[in-house]
């Protein structure tokens, strides 16, 4: 009861938002908090990385679909879930697609040669320079990918029509 209380003043203020592309980022800062964390707890149990990407869009692409259709496009309608997935399938690949073309540009070493020279963290605490690396290469490209896939979704998935076929079919 007390969490439910605790949630409906933020979700309140969001509804205030208009711009619903504002309202997507403060959704989606949410969501990517949720997705990233299951990244890493992913990569951190060992999961290889396009493993562990996967199983994080999965579980994140669930609780998405309803913050996102209901927060964002006001559109409470399960009839939309396949274009929704189809369009974090893309996202997916994109995503994997950068991983790895980060993972081998370099980024990694440069990262270990800064941490060696200034903070010595990774040899500190015994971490793994890959799951550093994988970490770090799926940060820089959280915000782009939320560009886009806002883009898609508004394109494809949460279109007008859709919308307004949702309310006609619903009265």
């Amino acid at each position: 009861m007390m969490l439910k209380r605790f949630l409906k003043i933020p979700i309140n203020l969001l509804w205030k938002i208009e711009n619903k592309f504002i309202r997507f980022l403060f959704v989606g800062a949410l969501n990517t908090i949720v997705g990233y964390f299951l990244f890493l707890l992913c990569i951190w149990t060992g999961m290889p990385r396009t493993l562990a990407l996967f199983v994080s869009y999965v579980l994140g692409v669930c609780w998405n679909y309803k913050t996102t259709g209901y927060m964002v496009f006001e559109n409470k309608s399960n009839r939309l879930i396949l274009k929704f997935f189809g369009v974090y399938a893309v996202m997916y690949i994109i995503n994997a697609i950068e991983l790895h073309l980060l993972a081998n540009s370099g980024l990694y070493e440069y990262i270990t040669s800064l941490d060696a020279q200034y903070f010595g963290i990774i040899e500190r605490f015994s971490l793994s320079t890959r799951k550093v690396g994988d970490a770090i290469s799926q940060a820089i490209v959280v915000l782009p990918n939320a560009i886009l896939t806002f883009i898609l979704n508004q394109t494809f998935v949460f279109k007008k029509e859709n919308k307004e076929n949702n309310t006609i079919n619903t009265h």
